[in-house]
């Protein structure tokens, strides 16, 4: 009798197990069936297996230059298809790598260099001057809190479809739109697809051009100006370089345009003589700054040193921010710069080398690097001017770079300045501008938390030098 009641046991358990695992399967099958039924057709998903067939055909099919192979192997870097992406970025949803430029999608690492840029869509008729100059990857990174991004999107049909160079920006220039989540737009798109697939307009039936959309709705009547919202500059500027699959970039205003060639001269600098480079991690690091000028409204946007120097001499170009901020953006040795006698074929090549102390402990360059420098403090706006340095009495200069500057020079780094090459603001002289009082509040509540909050923790994260100011 005990015999048979433990064998009855051991069925019951086994029966038991049997029911359990049944109903395991059952659920897993069911959830299988449910996850097809929600997953997006192949066009609609971030990345799939055609975008691999797609991107190793590409890379078959590109004719990879001696001097790319070089300084792939010198670099040791990595080359990275640029893909769409979903992210949070601190209190911010991103889309990056919304529209992709076409040529940039799968660029070399040691191919090019990438001009990385932030605005709105306001922003958005300084492109084709960058792009037409650059010739290579642009990755642009647009403030779109609420309607604002049906604003952008508009933008980007137009740049990409009705302009004589629409052709250069679809081939390189690389969308991101990023917004706060407590000011989420009514509608966002799913995928690059979605966003091209948008109606445009570029003429009328008659044959005129369309105004292009992002000088139909000004600035004060954006989402951004009605909302009474900050610029987060900085988190744009972010996430533009943390986009970027070169390894060289350049981290610009999208409102300065370089003189003609500079991708191919830096490249054909850096493989004709390495030692440009800090190759052993024991050497200072080093960033490669350019020089920096605005000329008159009306005066043609120079291409190259010899034209930038004909109107320097007619008195219609000069320093950027001289009027009120010299020291801001001046080279050093500026005048043997202009000086020097320039040939139409001269190469690019380091014109001095300093750090940022003493008298250039206020200059904010604009400069090319590797990417690993600190990135920008995202906690300044450009509304705050916490981004940048408050000038003397009731002007404020605004800049954006000091305590990314700030840091580098507590990390020691190197600016080796570059000639001839160079940077030129749109045309237009920029005045001493006029302090708003709200303005003039918040410098002054950021310059406290700046002292007393941002400059301390720098100090304890990146070391300690006297010679170093923000």
């Amino acid at each position: 009798m005990a015999v048979v009641t433990c064998k009855t046991r051991g069925n019951i358990r086994l029966w038991a197990i049997l029911a359990l695992v049944t109903t395991a399967l059952l659920l897993l099958w069911r959830n299988l069936r449910l996850a097809q039924q929600i997953i997006p057709e192949p066009d609609t998903i971030a990345y799939n297996a055609d975008d691999y067939v797609d991107y190793v055909e590409a890379v078959v099919q590109r004719e990879i230059s001696p001097r790319t192979r070089e300084l792939s192997q010198l670099l040791k870097c990595r080359n990275r298809s640029l893909r769409f992406q979903r992210l949070q970025h601190g209190e911010y949803w991103l889309l990056q790598n919304l529209v992709i430029g076409e040529k940039s999608r799968n660029i070399g690492c040691a191919e090019a260099l990438t001009y990385t840029t932030i605005g709105d869509y306001t922003f958005f008729d300084n492109l084709l001057p960058v792009v037409e100059r650059w010739l290579a990857p642009v990755s642009f990174a647009i403030h779109t809190p609420g309607y604002d991004l049906n604003a952008t999107l508009d933008a980007i049909q137009y740049v990409r479809n009705c302009l004589e160079g629409s052709d250069i920006i679809r081939d390189w220039v690389t969308f991101h739109v990023y917004f706060p989540n407590k000011h989420m737009p009514e509608y966002v798109p799913l995928n690059e697809a979605e966003v091209l697939r948008r109606p445009f307009i570029c003429s009328m039936t008659n044959g005129t051009q369309i105004p292009p959309p992002y000088t139909l709705v000004p600035r004060s009547e954006s989402y951004k100006e009605r909302s009474n919202l900050t610029y987060p500059i900085n988190v744009g500027r972010n996430i533009a370089r943390q986009a970027a699959n070169t390894h060289f970039i350049l981290a610009s205003d999208i409102e300065l345009y370089p003189s003609l060639g500079f991708v191919d001269q830096f490249l054909d600098m850096v493989a004709r003589n390495h030692s440009v480079l800090a190759m052993d991690p024991r050497q200072p690091r080093r960033v490669y700054p350019l020089a920096v000028f605005e000329i008159e409204d009306g005066a043609m946007v120079p291409r190259d040193k010899f034209e930038l120097l004909n109107l320097w001499r007619k008195h219609l170009a000069q320093g950027f921010h001289q009027k009120f901020c010299s020291s801001c953006h001046k080279i050093p040795n500026q005048e043997s710069w202009l000086e020097r006698e320039f040939g139409a074929h001269e190469p690019l090549q380091v014109f001095s080398q300093t750090l940022r102390e003493k008298e250039f402990r206020s200059w904010e360059p604009f400069y090319v690097s590797d990417n690993t420098e600190p990135f920008f403090d995202e906690r300044v706006t450009w509304e705050g001017q916490s981004n940048k340095r408050i000038q003397v009495t009731i002007v404020f200069v605004i800049r954006i770079y000091i305590f990314q500057n700030y840091a580098m020079c507590l990390m020691g780094y190197e600016y080796h300045v570059l000639y001839p090459a160079f940077l030129v603001h749109s045309p237009g002289i920029k005045k001493t501008p006029k302090a708003k009082s709200a303005r003039k509040v918040a410098a002054n509540k950021m310059t406290k938390f700046i002292r007393d909050k941002i400059e301390p923790e720098y100090r304890v994260l990146f070391g300690n030098n006297f010679e170093c100011r923000t």
